[in-house]
């Protein structure tokens, strides 16, 4: 089995992901509000490319509706939840449909629609969505969101810590050297993630913007056995 690693969504074309297991990674802070909100029983998400689309969406669908999501890691005017992980409890986003939009994530699950399997990764979930992909049995094409299409230093690292995860479930798999390095890069940081972060440009972004429950919440590892699943325009739990 191969494991094939993307830096950045913009990297992968459709042809890739055929026949794949594809899972998507967004460190700070897409990939942990995902987690979250399925792990406190949100009924579904559905993850949208703007944030226009996801108001229009929200104006014609039905049920029990929040409108979620960011602009520059900023909860945008008019809706009901930004992108922190902390807003997404089980009090407010139990049994209500999600309708999420943020600057990176969002679009990069989207972009992984081809792939046989898509799931939704990260540090706070690793070991649970590295055990889901391997056990669909087909190559694995991790990929990181990144940001605005580039190289996102926080995204590699935890693409590293759910490739860690996968091999000690099976060291035999083949790896490339964006995975080498993301591997490493956690490795020597496992001690304390948010250290290691620091400096890169996200994390101190949102340090700027005095998010620091969000990034410490961010860098826990495996908390938990929660793998959201990208199927058929929405969001679920694998």
């Amino acid at each position: 089995m191969k494991v094939t690693t993307y830096a950045a969504h913009t990297d992968v074309s459709g042809r890739l992901l055929v026949d794949k297991t594809a899972v998507m990674i967004d460190a700070l802070r897409a990939s942990a509000t995902i987690i979250t909100a399925i792990a406190n029983r949100c009924d579904r998400i559905v993850p949208t490319s703007e944030v226009s689309e996801a108001a229009a969406i929200h104006k014609i669908a039905e049920g029990s509706l929040l409108l979620c999501g960011e602009i520059d890691a900023q909860k945008v005017g008019g809706f009901d939840l930004g992108n922190s992980p902390l807003e997404y409890t089980q009090e407010v986003v139990e049994e209500k449909i999600l309708i999420y939009a943020t600057t990176n994530g969002s679009v990069a699950v989207k972009a992984l629609v081809q792939a046989e399997d898509v799931f939704i990764a990260s540090f706070i979930n690793a070991a649970a969505a590295a055990e889901k992909a391997y056990e669909t049995g087909r190559d694995i094409v991790l990929v990181c969101a990144g940001t605005n299409g580039h190289f996102s230093t926080d995204d590699v690292m935890a693409l590293g810590c759910v490739a860690d995860r996968l091999l000690k479930l099976d060291e035999t798999l083949e790896t490339d050297d964006l995975c080498k390095v993301a591997l490493r890069m956690y490795r020597e940081a496992a001690q304390d993630i948010n250290a290691a972060l620091a400096g890169c440009a996200q994390f101190e972004y949102l340090k700027q913007l005095k998010l620091y429950d969000d990034l410490e919440y961010c860098a826990r590892e495996d908390m938990f056995d929660v793998v959201p699943a990208y199927r058929e325009g929405v969001i679920v739990q694998a």
